[in-house]
């Protein structure tokens, strides 16, 4: 069987789409040696700002669009096509299969600009109704999709695998005088990590941290690791007029090696993001042996499980007292790491590269039982 793969997000500076994209053919290059794969990009000639990606095994081969933009026309011999994105125009033959990771500006449009929303509503209901197949990485979205466009077609869960390549340091202390060399960090911290725009709930958390630090006296710093977003300027401002804003460090966009540092020496992860389509920086938390606290909303309580302290993220109070738990009660935080230790299993890119294979089989035709 032919599977083509739209590469396109790998080629220059990877967002997440990009690293999900390159994660998820190494994975099928484990699991499957059978079929022919073709990695499609678009590239113009001489464009040495794009970089195509090494090929991760030998049924694995580029194929590049050099002229125009007409994916239709360069893979339609394929049995059946992987794509991220929404542009894909419909193929004669091959059947479409797209993975629409989150629709988070349709469900929380604020910072969006009307034609960007109109733009993409128009393109998802393009995708939906030239898709063989809808995959999400969550319940959630799947939820969201289906209540905005209504069951249109087929639409699978497949949740992606956690990025193997952050992994805990041997050496704690080494970590731990990083952190103080370059950041200057002595002292115990709680961690969060994402970008920091308003959905997130950045502000909420410095709130809550704030009562923490004047009404039980907690001898934490608050370390929010993360890019300034769309909103974020209410939680700088929060910081920044606060008596305790030394307390508060905010590092900008950090290196993976110091990522690993941070999440190495953190004391607890919280996310109380009010909206996320899958929430990586929880199990990225889970591989550290971080206990997390995180929001029940949208796809946070479903990502982290039993293995987080869940909390409403519009309740102050309640994310506070989440907080001092999770500081406090070393029997309880060992539990959380251990929980979070096992939820782990449900999230690897060989069993995304599995559920991927199995979904190629059945929409490109063919019994997988019939080629063994």
């Amino acid at each position: 069987m032919k599977i083509g793969i739209d590469i396109r997000s790998t080629l220059k500076q990877k967002t997440g789409i990009g690293y999900y994209t390159l994660n998820l053919i190494n994975g099928l290059a484990k699991v499957d040696p059978e079929n022919l794969y073709f990695l499609y990009s678009h590239m113009r000639l001489f464009d040495f700002k794009k970089r195509l990606p090494d090929v991760p095994a030998p049924n694995f081969k580029h194929r590049t669009d050099r002229l125009s933009f007409r994916p239709d026309l360069k893979m339609n011999d394929m049995d059946t096509f992987h794509s991220s994105s929404y542009d894909m125009p419909k193929f004669k033959s091959a059947k479409l299969i797209t993975t629409i990771h989150d629709i988070i500006p349709l469900v929380y449009p604020e910072g969006y600009p009307s034609e960007v929303l109109n733009k993409l509503e128009h393109n998802i209901k393009k995708v939906l109704n030239e898709s063989a197949l809808i995959i999400t990485d969550s319940n959630n979205t799947k939820k969201d999709l289906t209540a905005r466009f209504g069951p249109k077609n087929r639409i699978d869960v497949i949740y992606p695998g956690r990025d193997e390549s952050l992994a805990p340091i041997d050496n704690k202390k080494k970590a731990s005088d990083y952190l103080k060399n370059k950041y200057g960090i002595e002292k115990e911290f709680i961690l969060f990590v994402g970008t920091i725009e308003k959905r997130k709930n950045v502000a909420g958390l410095i709130e809550a941290f704030l009562d923490l630090k004047t009404k039980k006296k907690i001898p934490h710093l608050l370390v929010i690791v993360g890019m300034r977003g769309w909103g974020g300027d209410a939680a700088f401002r929060l910081a920044s007029n606060s008596n305790l804003k030394n307390e508060i460090i905010f590092t900008g966009y950090v290196t993976r090696k110091d990522l690993e540092s941070f999440y190495n020496i953190a004391s607890a992860f919280v996310y109380p993001s009010f909206y996320e389509g899958f929430g990586f920086p929880i199990i990225e938390a889970f591989s550290f042996g971080v206990p997390v606290v995180t929001a029940d909303t949208t796809s946070c309580g479903e990502i982290a499980g039993d293995a987080a302290l869940i909390v409403n993220p519009e309740d102050k109070d309640a994310l506070r007292e989440a907080i001092l738990k999770v500081i406090d009660d070393d029997n309880y935080k060992k539990k959380l790491i251990e929980k979070g230790f096992a939820r782990l299993n449900l999230f690897s890119w060989k069993k995304t590269a599995e559920q991927f294979k199995k979904i190629f089989y059945e929409i490109g035709g063919q019994n997988e039982s019939k080629k063994n």
